[in-house]
């Protein structure tokens, strides 16, 4: 099994970190998860064509990690996709898919007439929302997926990606989350977000003191991400979802590891960890 880090940004856009999204892989199995901001060019830099995609799981239903959707349903079509999609997210994720397929129900109807191409399998998508934890096989791989703490979002998951023993523990957007700890046990990576420390300042009326707090607040800051990875005892931690995008990687690193006992290892768009 195989994770690529896609987008490793956050809604701040940073050409050299889009947002978030990755990409779970076997020689069978093709999964991502989430589809932020430049999705679709990723996949082209790793010649992967999002018609090879099997499934697309959804952290939660915040726009930078759902944005580009559309893009990787049309972009799909334009790749001679020839199957549905499956698609699997929290409670809202039928309606918010059938709002967004209606908006360009209009200008895709119009492409289909006209292009006449030999299959609209692209654009029927099967859409199956999660309860509070459970499992789901994808052909070589299983996913047990867990509530996570994003609050206000009402809706947020993590997952656990398992395939010949080896399991990959993806955190979604949490603050600490005892589902984290309790779920990422063992896990021979665990790919968690982070609120760096002391790397965004007060600078203009858009971003007050309570600005930082509340993005904060349902982040996991720096100062305590190693400790949840410690807990877990997971082999190796991966950071993404960094906030900020730019930073003093050094002090991050340093500052992990004391509570984690190894270096953390910092996500970067198109890195691939083999599992």
């Amino acid at each position: 099994m195989e994770l690529t880090l896609l987008g490793t940004g956050c809604p701040k856009v940073d050409y050299k970190r889009f947002g978030p999204a990755n990409l779970i892989s076997t020689k069978k199995t093709k999964i991502l998860v989430d589809c932020g901001s430049g999705i679709t060019q990723r996949l082209d830099q790793l010649k992967l064509s999002s018609s090879k995609i099997d499934a697309l799981f959804l952290t939660h239903l915040h726009s930078d990690h759902i944005i580009d959707f559309y893009q990787l349903i049309i972009s799909s079509w334009h790749s001679y996709r020839t199957k549905p999609w499956k698609i699997y997210g929290p409670k809202g994720t039928k309606n918010f898919i059938k709002k967004i397929m209606n908006s360009w129900k209009q200008e895709r109807s119009q492409r289909i007439k006209y292009e006449s191409r030999s299959s609209t399998a692209a654009f029927k998508i099967i859409v199956k929302e999660f309860k509070n934890t459970g499992k789901i096989n994808i052909k070589d791989i299983v996913i047990t997926y867990f509530e996570v703490d994003h609050k206000p979002v009402k809706y947020a998951y993590g997952f656990n990606f398992i395939h010949k023993n080896k399991k990959l523990t993806i955190s979604g957007d949490t603050r600490p989350c005892e589902n984290v700890m309790k779920f990422g046990q063992l896990a021979d990576v665990l790919l968690h977000e982070v609120f760096i420390d002391g790397e965004i300042m007060k600078t203009n009326k858009m971003r007050t003191a309570k600005t930082l707090h509340n993005v904060k607040a349902y982040h996991t800051p720096s100062s305590l991400v190693g400790k949840i990875a410690k807990i877990t005892r997971c082999k190796k931690l991966v950071l993404t979802h960094l906030v900020p995008t730019q930073f003093d990687e050094k002090k991050l690193i340093k500052t992990v590891k004391a509570d984690f006992g190894k270096n953390p290892i910092i996500g970067r768009d198109l890195l691939r960890i083999k599992i």
